[in-house]
């Protein structure tokens, strides 16, 4: 990146902080700050660290005359957070943090940026689905957060946690993953049938999920249902065959139980893949880190030019990232591309040749601070 591209970036957002109500977590002057600028180390991520803040007022100052490309602060609280060294910062206890990010999640070709949104999005409901459902824990116990890049974060900062240890969280990252969930156990419990019992949570997920297996199973047309079955291990044609008469009968799991169609390996294979479909795919270092940075709410991520955005649960339902956290207007800016490029924003999808063109301002930001163009400044019309 050149430097007239990163003077740019730097002027924008330098204006944006000096306008924008940005948001301050709890506690924030027991936090520690970071910073990452646009100097010569950028898009690099190099951290100005151990900041501290005793106001609010001081907090937009510095923001607004240093204009950051990204903006951190720890998810812990210390007794002096601008201590250099960690074992001199005296911690205090940590927010619990569940990062989810397309780079965790996407194990196949990868899509759109929108596409993988989309995705992250429903990784983040599932979490979502947990906390509330198997925690008990409702949209006032915890805050959502899209990442301004391709993920979100959900902060819990509940008093009578934030003191557990990086064991016991990675105990509930082992919960939400399903580490451990053995199918042998889980038929174990159940003395009846061949299936899991409904006296846990996962328990009762994993019931369901087989039961929507099985009706999906016994819509499709009966040679393609076939081949979906026989690989399951145990099954194979013959016995898939005559699980998809059976469910032509009744779609419901209860006959295929009882009629003993299904071998207690297949069971085990199918519960295995319920598993894989409902665990939590989150980032499990960032959850057991007591004194990890995360970023901050309201600030602009350097690597988008797109809002950290904060989200109460309903606006976390209908929120849709490259409209609801666009910050940028479209007045036209002149950019170099430097190589072809698709990108989708405010409704619109850009296709952009490796030329010099004009693009609106928010199209030309998001380009540039993914490194793929280049500011040119004497094309640049007024505002």
């Amino acid at each position: 990146m050149n430097s007239e591209t990163k003077a740019f970036l730097q002027r924008r957002f330098g204006d944006y902080y000096r306008k924008a109500s940005v948001g301050l977590p709890p506690q924030f002057k027991k936090r520690e700050w970071a910073f990452v600028l646009f100097d010569a180390s950028y898009p690099k991520l190099v951290m100005r660290r151990h900041k501290a803040f005793s106001s609010q007022k001081e907090v937009r100052a510095y923001m607004g005359a240093v204009a950051p490309a990204h903006v951190y602060h720890s998810t812990a609280c210390y007794a002096y957070p601008s201590a250099t060294r960690m074992q001199d910062k005296k911690w205090e206890g940590a927010d619990i943090i569940f990062d989810l990010d397309a780079d965790k999640l996407l194990t196949k070709s990868m899509p759109s940026y929108a596409g993988i949104l989309q995705e992250v999005k429903d990784e983040t409901t599932k979490l979502l689905d947990f906390l509330m459902n198997d925690f008990g824990l409702d949209e006032n116990d915890f805050s959502i957060v899209f990442s301004g890049g391709r993920g979100y974060h959900v902060h819990l900062r509940e008093n009578k946690l934030a003191t557990l240890g990086s064991h016991e969280r990675r105990e509930i990252v082992n919960y939400l993953t399903g580490t451990g969930l053995e199918a042998e156990y889980l038929l174990k419990r159940s003395s009846t049938t061949a299936m899991p019992g409904d006296t846990s949570c996962w328990e009762i997920r994993i019931r369901a999920w087989i039961d929507k297996y099985f009706k999906r199973i016994g819509g499709l047309d009966a040679k393609i249902a076939i081949n979906e079955l026989a690989p399951v291990k145990s099954i194979g044609k013959r016995r898939a065959k005559e699980i998809v008469n059976a469910l032509s009968q009744d779609a419901s799991i209860q006959p295929l139980v009882e009629s003993k169609l299904i071998p207690l390996n297949a069971w085990k294979s199918i519960i295995r893949e319920a598993i894989s479909h409902l665990k939590v795919r989150i980032d499990v270092p960032v959850t057991a880190d007591i004194k990890r940075l995360i970023r901050l709410p309201t600030s602009l991520h350097g690597g988008s030019g797109l809002r950290v955005t904060p989200l109460t649960l309903d606006g976390f339902r209908r929120f849709t990232p490259l409209n609801d956290a666009v910050v940028f207007g479209d007045n036209s800016v002149s950019v170099s591309i430097l190589a072809p490029a698709t990108t989708e924003i405010m409704g619109e999808t850009i296709k952009v040749d490796q030329s010099t063109t004009e693009l609106p301002e928010h199209t030309a930001v998001y380009l540039m601070a993914r490194g793929l163009a280049e500011y040119e400044s004497r094309r640049l019309k007024s505002d």
